[in-house]
């Protein structure tokens, strides 16, 4: 009788967490990205006129979404040894590019990949900024200006601008 109890309690759990969408987050795995196309303008007087750092961080591991999201913890001295630290949790793509450039990130960034987070971190003159942009399905810009910077997704039943040529990006932090 007490099996046949514990074997109820474990039905109704997975269905309730079923129901929640929380069953499928314990035992799928991250989901499947959409994020569209990504485009980075950088005006001529971005960054204090000087190049711009750019690493898009996917994040494979729900502690480590959580612990990148506080902005006290600052990607740029702290990314390669959490890199070092998780190996396959975290995939790091850097980017640098200069002033007065418009280009995309390159669509294999995304395609096919799986992932909880996807982070952009951008490191100016003035300070780290960072953003999240895994729920962009139609794509985003990314402006970068003296001023700092403006992340926005694009706007649903807008046409995308005219893709510029992808960024040429390493793998690592």
């Amino acid at each position: 009788m007490k099996r046949l109890q514990s074997h109820f309690y474990a039905v109704g759990l997975a269905l309730a967490l079923s129901g929640c969408g929380l069953y499928g987050q314990l035992f799928s795995g991250p989901p499947k990205l959409d994020v569209g196309d990504v485009r980075i303008v950088a005006e001529p007087d971005a960054n204090r006129n000087s190049p711009v750092v750019l690493d898009v961080v996917l994040v494979a591991d729900s502690a480590l979404e959580q612990r990148l999201m506080g902005p006290e913890n600052k990607w740029f001295p702290n990314g390669p040894a959490l890199v070092a630290s998780y190996p396959g949790a975290l995939q790091v793509h850097r980017c640098e590019f200069p002033p007065a450039s418009e280009m995309a990130l390159p669509a294999e960034f995304f395609d096919g990949q799986n992932a909880w987070a996807v982070f952009v971190f951008a490191g100016l003159a003035d300070g780290e900024r960072r953003a999240r942009i895994e729920g962009w399905k139609q794509g985003g810009l990314i402006t970068i200006s003296s001023q700092g910077w403006r992340v926005a997704p694009q706007e649903k039943g807008q046409a995308p601008p005219k893709s510029p040529s992808a960024m040429h990006c390493s793998n690592a932090a």
